[in-house]
């Protein structure tokens, strides 16, 4: 069980996520993903709260789910539906395999939040977080064929924030309302 909370208002941004690749060519993603010191700051009413083993079998109910909720509460704009399952299954399935490790004793927090100006998810995972000096640039050369790793290029592009906190241990996806 995740035992720390994810939320803290102490929380503030140390640097923003590049994605790089070999040589000069270096892709600026959107300013608005961003790896942060700390826990997040709580982004409204939770109104969904959800905690997963870590198996890549329950990642799919849970997304189904929490699209269900989010079409029942009117926020998810018309034609918006597969662009947000598929961010939300990106963030969980990052939360599962990169993060637990597929560990199954090791739990995946999934919330999702309402506020006057937005709605928002946040995902937590028991891992040790990422470096992001690290990700590779899928929108070059090696990174085209490979079959994985445009997950958090794919959730910047669909999303309106993407932010990381606790050092890539939690992120948070939000969409304005």
């Amino acid at each position: 069980m995740v035992t720390r909370s994810p939320f803290d208002s102490s929380a503030s941004p140390s640097y923003s996520l590049t994605m790089a690749s070999k040589g000069d060519d270096v892709v600026e993603m959107k300013a608005r993903i961003a790896l942060h010191k700390g826990p997040p700051t709580s982004p409204g009413q939770v109104i969904l709260d959800r905690e997963i083993p870590s198996d890549s079998a329950l990642v799919a109910p849970l997304v189904v789910r929490a699209m269900d909720f989010l079409r029942s509460e009117g926020v998810i704009r018309p034609g918006e539906d597969s662009k947000i399952a598929l961010c939300l299954e990106e963030a969980l399935q990052n939360a599962v395999l990169h993060g637990n490790k597929k560990d199954f004793k090791k739990k995946v927090r999934f919330q999702i939040f309402l506020s006057d100006a937005e709605w928002s998810v946040v995902v937590s995972d028991e891992g040790q977080g990422f470096d992001p000096e690290q990700v590779r640039n899928p929108l070059k050369s090696e990174g085209i064929w490979r079959e994985s790793g445009r997950g958090l290029y794919l959730m910047s592009h669909y999303m309106d924030r993407v932010e990381h906190y606790n050092g890539g241990s939690t992120l948070v996806l939000a969409r304005t309302i």
